[in-house]
């Protein structure tokens, strides 16, 4: 496009910037590649900074969407060039050594929360507007259901990385009698949050001229790809009550609420906290963890005498993060503090705090821990896979499997 060609001809600091960022990662080319309307994140100054919050991403959306037009399917057009373009500055900042790894993940985590907060939005008015609010009676009051999204695996441990996808669980706390919209085309609720959900999976992974959001998977539902796509709060309390598997409680441990209502998000982190904490099955549990990570590691670890996997190799950061969850599970009921928060780093803490984990130890997995997704991060950058030299990480892999024998061997 001859106006590409004119801005870094015009704006001669661009041109220098654009050729050491695609000579030095393979990701951020192929970004400029496809969208190549990212060249003017080129002249931003903020592509270089030090720091990004989760207020500053909502504040330039809600700039940006002010002057969108109020059809849907363009509101979600601007959403998708703005989610493009702040991962792209996140990337750069972060290739270029100015954002610390935690930093990284918290800004394509936060970025995730915001668009998926504006996309529903979005997808709630659009069913709303054809068929009216879902409301519920309980004891003579009428009350407007709820609908809330649940972040699992990475988005919920604030650990997003670039292309990962979305794992989210869809909620609502619609019950009692009269569960029914109050629009002129009423729907049964279930029918109207079934809708909701279609319509917000069509914005967040159909693809457009913007590039797809994210890919979405919805397996850690109750019963998995057999269960309904969105559950009530008291369905999904009795699964975990009743049915849910020790893995079912790891995954758990790094979920909360990302977007919706504040009523759905309360009463989600109330059954994590009475699931985490009484529903453990302390008996078979160390032996349900270390079943699961040889059955992963058989199934996906590609370690050879030539590499090391750094997600699913002995010593790696998948036997950190099941050692962590065993450790939090076995201790939950006595020291409920270490559930509080869903990423790795601060369950460590939270386990050192408690007396669970001697500080050296967890000071060391920390460490090991960053260490191997700092590097995961610009493998991922350079469009390759998790795979290192095996005289890399060396005193990592041998700390972490040594501590994993003492607790798991």
């Amino acid at each position: 496009r001859s106006a590409y060609l004119s801005l870094l001809n015009e704006k001669r600091g661009a041109l220098p910037r654009l050729v050491d960022l695609c000579g030095r990662s393979s990701y951020i080319a192929d970004q400029i590649a496809r969208y190549p309307e990212l060249l003017d994140e080129l002249l931003d100054p903020r592509l270089y900074s030090e720091s990004v919050t989760r207020a500053e991403i909502a504040e330039e959306l809600a700039e940006r969407l002010a002057y969108a037009p109020a059809d849907s399917e363009e509101r979600m057009q601007a959403i998708a060039q703005f989610q493009r373009a702040t991962m792209f500055r996140i990337a750069v900042a972060d290739f270029n050594g100015r954002l610390p790894i935690m930093k990284v993940s918290d800004g394509l985590t936060w970025l995730a929360e915001v668009v998926l907060e504006e996309a529903l939005r979005v997808a709630w008015n659009d069913v709303a507007d054809r068929h009216g609010v879902p409301r519920f009676t309980v004891d003579g009051e009428v009350r407007e259901a709820g609908f809330g999204i649940i972040a699992y695996g990475k988005l919920g441990g604030l650990e997003l990385s670039y292309g990962s996808d979305l794992d989210i669980v869809f909620l609502h706390n619609s019950r009692g009698s009269s569960q029914s919209t109050d629009g002129d085309k009423a729907l049964d609720n279930a029918l109207f949050f079934s809708r909701l959900v279609r319509r917000l999976t069509h914005f967040l992974t159909t693809q457009t001229g913007s590039g797809q959001l994210y890919e979405i998977d919805t397996r850690l539902r109750p019963d998995g790809n057999k269960g309904l796509l969105v559950s009530s709060t008291e369905a999904f309390e009795r699964y975990q009550e009743a049915n849910a598997w020790t893995w079912e409680h790891q995954a758990l441990l790094r979920a909360r609420p990302v977007a919706g209502s504040s009523d759905v998000a309360d009463e989600f982190e109330r059954v994590r906290r009475e699931t985490l904490t009484r529903r453990v099955r302390l008996d078979t549990l160390r032996d349900d963890v270390v079943t699961m990570r040889q059955r992963m590691r058989g199934e996906l670890d590609r370690s050879s005498d030539e590499t090391f996997d750094l997600k699913h190799g002995r010593g790696g950061i998948g036997d950190i993060e099941f050692l962590v969850q065993f450790l939090v599970l076995a201790n939950a009921a006595e020291n409920p503090d270490v559930i509080v928060y869903s990423d790795n780093i601060r369950q460590l803490d939270a386990l050192t705090a408690a007396g669970c984990l001697e500080q050296s130890v967890g000071d060391a997995l920390q460490d090991a821990y960053r260490d191997y997704r700092l590097r995961q991060h610009h493998l991922v950058l350079d469009d390759r896979p998790p795979l290192v030299n095996p005289q890399e990480f060396v005193a990592q892999r041998e700390f972490v499997a040594k501590t994993w024998d003492e607790w798991l061997g």
